[in-house]
């Protein structure tokens, strides 16, 4: 049962290089031609179309996974994206912003592939970009930030 687990980790660490480093032709060998999930369309082309549609709203994306469970063929990952917001995602116009998201995925594994996931990361990145800006203080007492006013104003 362990070695069966350690194996699982390993794969879905290479699997998570292979987003990472943006090799999409390989990602056929981790992910079943019907897959399934949070995607409101079905199967391995469209699965992998949402990965690169992050990719290209955010050319330095990257996931770094925090925790992994595993339980029989299912794994939990919690990972922390990061990436800049440099073309459109979900809606939304480029907005440069960097954004940090926590997101949690449930993936379903059958002779070594992913068969089912369900995640968060879509709903997670549009309200990071759609959220008013920080607001920050210079020394000089300027007011920054989307919606900010300086203060007396």
């Amino acid at each position: 049962m362990e070695r069966e687990r350690a194996d699982l980790a390993a794969r879905y660490e290479r699997y998570l290089a292979c987003c990472n480093e943006r090799r999409f032709d390989e990602l056929d060998e981790f992910v079943s031609e019907q897959v399934n999930g949070s995607t409101p369309v079905d199967g391995r082309s469209a699965y992998i179309d949402g990965i690169r549609a992050v990719c290209t709203a955010f050319p330095d994306y990257h996931w770094d996974l925090q925790e992994l469970v595993i339980e029989e063929n299912t794994i939990a990952a919690r990972l922390i994206g990061r990436g800049t917001h440099t073309g459109p995602f979900g809606g939304v116009a480029p907005t440069n912003r960097t954004i940090s998201t926590q997101e949690l995925v449930i993936y379903r594994f059958a002779d070594g592939k992913i068969i089912q996931s369900w995640g968060d990361l879509f709903p997670v990145v549009r309200e990071a970009l759609t959220a008013p800006a920080p607001v920050t203080a210079t020394s000089s007492g300027q007011v920054s930030g989307r919606g900010a006013q300086p203060a007396g104003d």
